[in-house]
């Protein structure tokens, strides 16, 4: 993913209170550590870095002591980058006096430098050169001066003529700056600004108006504790509500929700669910100190929990478990009249993998096998037992006499059976192996088996 717009050098200077002020009646603080990180669009492709995502960074920075810092931190966090430098620019700097882990005050040194023409041609000649690395674009703009109207343009025109996505998270009041960006992504006041400089009410007339000028798919509009609104082209409006956090430190919550949508939406992740993992994930970030980001384990949890919480298809849990690079093993069987032979299977398997779902016949499916006689226990219960255990992380119905179908849909790491089988006997396994995955054949229980038990 690309990211285009203005940097920052984030710094938290932590203090301690020596006393107060025989002056004036304000605490006199001593400085105890500073902490350097990267803010602005860095910290943009710093969120997508840390899930696992890949970001290239392009802006503008003066050739100066803060420009290496802002260096030596990308390379740290393995982020690769074309900065534009020269003296005539500023380095922004947004430090934040910190007391007891809580904001003192701000102190910007920052100064507005317009992009140089040479550079911006320097830069649209490399994005056109290398398009076909980039998958989409996020134009993270805070107005100090990088993205022109004319650099704007031309960049998401050819992202646009290479059917590749652009999100925008905008500062500039006037939308048509940002015109042919797939979604944009403003706050509230962002939102409302819009209206005001087009000397627009806010109607839901005027919104369609907005997004026909801008040619946009839809406003996600995020609004802090009130959620988030979408508002699509054709005029319908979806609100997603946000889960009540205790709120510590809401600096670059902007940022991360820009960076999970759109590097969720560039995985095949539908936009409302894309939405919905964002802004929990933005949920975490503002329990967290300072300018943060998720961790991959993080990032795995939050998946997790979503998945579990949220009553979502199996093909969409698949596609997410594989994004955090969970391990998935599936086991297939009829499991009418669940016994210790079952539950042995299933802890066993779980044992090595990170989710396990179950593949069951369908009464239909076990009659063709089985005889009429069977099963003894209709499809539903049995489906209600096996969500019952704790190692099954989902339950998946097949028709026909074997699950080859299925496992070819899901691309299970591993595939699990008992010892009465021989690996290349089992449906689908040249499937699995074909697809780099593996058989792992588990000792069954002695005297153990439905047939015998009925």
């Amino acid at each position: 993913i690309l990211i285009m717009g203005d940097v920052f050098l984030d710094i938290f200077q932590t203090t301690d209170i020596l006393k107060i002020s025989p002056e004036r009646p304000v605490p006199v603080l001593k400085p105890s550590k500073s902490i350097k990180l990267l803010g602005g669009a860095a910290n943009v492709a710093n969120n997508i870095k840390s899930i696992g995502g890949s970001a290239f960074l392009i802006s503008k920075l003066s050739n100066d002591v803060t420009s290496k810092n802002i260096k030596k931190l990308l390379i740290n966090n393995e982020i690769n980058f074309k900065i534009i430098t020269s003296k005539d620019y500023s380095s922004p700097v947004k430090k934040r006096i910190v007391q007891n882990d809580h904001q003192f005050c701000r102190l910007d040194n920052e100064n507005f430098f317009k992009l140089k023409k040479k550079d911006e041609n320097k830069i649209v000649r490399f994005v056109k050169k290398d398009i076909n690395k980039f998958q989409s674009l996020i134009i993270s703009d805070y107005s100090k001066g990088f993205l022109t109207n004319s650099l704007l343009k031309k960049v998401i025109n050819i992202f646009k003529k290479n059917n590749k996505k652009i999100y925008t998270d905008p500062k500039n009041r006037n939308i048509e700056v940002y015109k042919n960006s797939s979604f944009i992504c403003p706050n509230q006041t962002e939102f409302y600004d819009f209206f005001d400089y087009q000397k627009l009410p806010f109607t839901e007339k005027s919104t369609i108006k907005l997004l026909k000028k801008t040619k946009a798919n839809a406003f996600v509009v995020t609004k802090g504790s009130e959620g988030i609104s979408v508002f699509f082209k054709k005029g319908n409006k979806m609100d997603i509500p946000q889960i009540d956090v205790n709120v510590y430190d809401v600096t670059g919550a902007g940022d991360t929700f820009i960076a999970l949508l759109s590097y969720l939406l560039s995985n095949e992740i539908d936009l409302i669910n894309s939405i919905k993992i964002s802004s929990f994930a933005c949920g975490k970030i503002v329990q967290k100190k300072h300018t943060a980001v998720l961790s991959f384990i993080e990032f795995q949890k939050i998946i997790e929990e979503f998945c579990e919480n949220e009553f979502i298809q199996l093909s969409l849990k698949i596609k997410l478990w594989k994004l955090v690079k969970f391990k998935i093993g599936v086991t297939n069987g009829c499991f009418d009249v669940l016994h210790s032979g079952h539950l042995h299977l299933l802890n066993e398997a779980k044992k090595n993998c990170d989710k396990l779902i179950v593949l069951l016949n369908s009464d239909k499916s076990i009659k063709k096998i089985k005889g009429k006689s069977r099963p003894i226990l209709k499809l539903s219960q049995r489906i209600r037992m096996l969500k019952m255990i704790k190692d099954v992380d989902d339950v998946e119905v097949f028709e026909e006499k074997t699950p080859e179908k299925i496992i070819s849909k899901i691309l299970p790491n591993i595939l699990f059976k008992g010892s009465d089988y021989k690996a290349k006997e089992l449906a689908g396994y040249d499937i699995i192996i074909n697809n780099g995955g593996k058989i792992k054949i588990i000792k069954k229980l002695k005297n153990f088996s439905t047939s015998k038990l009925i």
